[in-house]
């Protein structure tokens, strides 16, 4: 049974080439070794930055035909194996391999206590998790009182370069999903990339999954931001930029070409994507304080199939939580609303308008919202004017933010806190 689930594991791989990325599988816990050997040579290819294939897994072990055997290549395509069940693949593997190695200590020959003493701590290792590790009040207690004192003074968080919006938050914190949700046309996308923006001015690192817009149209967003240039004229700078806009793009240009910025303009990007996109950056840039942006969710995919939307839409943000705790980063997801917003006469969102709901209001640390009056009302005294409702805040209190919107350039500004 263990062989069939370590091909059945391979064949998982095979399929989604950056599962090898976040695999708690080590050449170890395989049993057979041309199992082993196919294992390490998917490490090997993945390293090179090269596809996971059949015929590539040929190339890479073309010395070691002999003794691995080509049908234990060939066949690999065939194995019946379900991507959804990788984590179950993983879990057996591992429980059989701590099986075989205790059975192996348990008939460890003992000539001394010291020998005894050895194997017990080598099987209590084995059979242990980290994740049991007994609590300890007093010692916790400890280290809080100390992480206390210690800290300096300033935002705990990100700056997200507004005053009124870091009052309320005290900046984006480290572990939090954060949702950003607004009616199309509120400014959501050109409000994340205004912190993306401002997270890097402070010459730290962010990262953008643009599920809809291709890279370049984010670029040429940012560009205008910076610059205070018309987007309408970024679309065909030759036609319609004068020497002033020619002075602010190369001015802008400049320092935008100092951001530390990544951006993935994959179209269905799943979570395993995201998940694998930052850890490498993690691993590149251990030292940056890295901000993940991902734009929207409703176009993000999950690698098994779903009855219903609001369950798959339920494990993308209980997955993107779980990223942003384990990598310590805050992660902002934009998301759509739905139309009963427009069916109301006071058209300021609520919980509820998020679209296919489900578990986003639980799985979530901070849920805000985008409105603009001016949007509706022709005759509003507050135009150019966004209302940022922050409607949950897990740690925090709730209440409205208003940010100058300059839609032209893309661009938020600092406004007075309401009150």
């Amino acid at each position: 049974m263990t062989i069939h689930i370590e091909r059945a594991l391979l064949k998982c791989i095979l399929d989604d080439n950056s599962l090898i990325d976040t695999t708690n599988i080590q050449l170890l816990h395989f049993k057979q070794l041309s199992n082993q050997a196919i294992f390490k040579a998917m490490q090997s290819l993945r390293k090179q930055d090269k596809d996971i294939d059949i015929v590539m897994l040929m190339h890479q072990l073309y010395d070691q035909l002999n003794q691995i055997g080509v049908d234990s290549i060939n066949t690999l395509p065939h194995v019946d194996a379900d991507v959804t069940s990788f984590e179950s693949y993983e879990k057996a593997i591992i429980e059989q391999y701590t099986i075989r190695k205790v059975n192996e200590l348990k008939n460890t020959k003992i000539e001394s206590l010291d020998d005894a003493i050895a194997v017990k701590e080598q099987i209590d290792k084995l059979t242990s998790s980290e994740d049991e590790e007994e609590y300890d009040h007093e010692k916790s207690l400890l280290e809080l009182h100390q992480k206390i004192q210690s800290q300096t003074k300033g935002l705990s968080g990100y700056d997200t370069g507004f005053i009124d919006l870091n009052r309320y938050l005290d900046g984006l914190q480290k572990g939090d999903l954060i949702i950003i949700a607004a009616r199309p046309s509120m400014g959501k996308t050109a409000f994340a990339l205004n912190l993306v923006g401002n997270h890097c001015d402070l010459g730290h690192r962010s990262i953008v999954f643009s599920l809809e817009m291709p890279t370049e149209q984010l670029q040429k967003r940012m560009l205008s931001s910076i610059g205070n240039i018309n987007g309408h004229k970024m679309r065909n700078p030759n036609t319609y930029f004068d020497a002033i806009d020619w002075d602010r793009y190369t001015r802008s240009l400049g320092i935008f070409s100092r951001h530390k910025l990544h951006i993935d303009d994959r179209a269905g990007v799943t979570v395993r994507d995201v998940r694998h996109k930052v850890k490498k950056i993690k691993s590149d840039y251990p030292d940056d304080d890295l901000l993940v942006v991902i734009d929207y969710l409703q176009l993000m995919r999950t690698v098994g199939n779903y009855e219903r939307k609001d369950l798959e839409v339920g494990e993308i943000t209980r997955s993107l939580k779980e990223l942003a705790k384990e990598e310590e980063v805050p992660v902002i997801l934009l998301s759509q609303l739905s139309r009963g917003v427009e069916q109301r006469q006071d058209k300021r969102p609520m919980m509820s308008d998020i679209r296919d709901s489900g578990s986003v209001e639980q799985d979530a640390d901070v849920i805000m919202f985008l409105y603009r009056d001016d949007y509706y009302n022709q005759d509003s005294a507050d135009k150019d004017i966004v209302e940022v409702i922050i409607a949950k805040q897990r740690n925090g209190g709730v209440g409205t933010v208003d940010l100058l919107f300059k839609k032209e350039f893309s661009k938020f500004l600092n406004l007075e806190l309401k009150k």
